[in-house]
């Protein structure tokens, strides 16, 4: 429990200071945001690891997390329902898309797609195995961009500057920089620091793509299925080999 309670907040640690230097007013409101944004990613890592913290809720016997995810959805929905209020001008737990971007929106999801197919395909190889495929086919988009391009966007972008110099929506790039911080910044059993910058600079830049897309369909559909399909599509691809 105390390793991954650490790596949590190692995670988010460094995002707290930039969301507050960013902060477009300093309301009571908005450092709450700030303050459920870090405290809801803590208490979501450890969600997501219950099953390997307690035998009695790890109901599904396999290598890939189904438990922990199922969990993290049923642990973002909660959230969604207790801190709607917070994000309620920028709440994208919809179906319905927004005209205007629906077209380059789209595009976006599918170039996504096809990038991280390509990537995959080039680099990876690995042995057919089915119960991978529908992992990657459901639980990864739904889980996390309940809690990234849901919870996690909505509430910087209520609270954050809409634009900045040189590196564009700052709620995009914090939430797209702690998605890649959550795959590549982790601690071993002996608490020390493991890093991997490749596998950072992949999910961070899936991440921003992915809030790029929600913001301008002020939505989370396209961010979900474009997130499990580029996960299944690479996934398969390393296959074929």
């Amino acid at each position: 429990m105390t390793r991954f309670l650490l790596e949590g907040i190692l995670q988010v640690i460094f995002i707290i200071p930039f969301a507050i230097l960013l902060m477009k007013k300093r309301t009571k409101d908005d450092y709450l945001r700030i303050f459920f944004f870090g405290f809801i990613y803590i208490f979501y890592q450890i969600v997501l690891v219950l099953p390997r913290l307690f035998d009695t809720l790890n109901l599904i016997d396999s290598r890939w997390n189904w438990d922990g995810k199922i969990y993290g959805i049923i642990f973002g929905v909660i959230c969604y329902f207790i801190f709607r209020k917070y994000f309620s001008e920028n709440n994208y737990f919809t179906f319905r898309q927004n005209g205007e971007n629906v077209k380059i929106s789209s595009i976006a999801a599918i170039l996504i797609v096809i990038l991280a197919t390509t990537i995959a395909a080039l680099t990876g190889n690995s042995e057919f195995n089915i119960q991978r495929l529908a992992f990657q086919l459901t639980m990864p988009g739904i889980d996390e961009e309940i809690m990234f391009r849901g919870i996690f966007l909505g509430l910087l972008m209520s609270t954050l500057q809409e634009k900045i110099a040189f590196l564009g929506n700052p709620s995009v790039l914090l939430t797209a920089i702690l998605f890649g911080s959550m795959h590549a910044l982790t601690l071993d059993k002996d608490f020390s620091i493991e890093f991997e910058p490749i596998l950072f600079l992949q999910t961070g830049f899936g991440g921003y793509v992915w809030g790029w897309i929600t913001i301008k369909s002020k939505s989370i559909l396209l961010a979900v299925l474009s997130h499990n399909f580029s996960n299944f599509f690479a996934a398969f691809s390393t296959m074929l080999k």
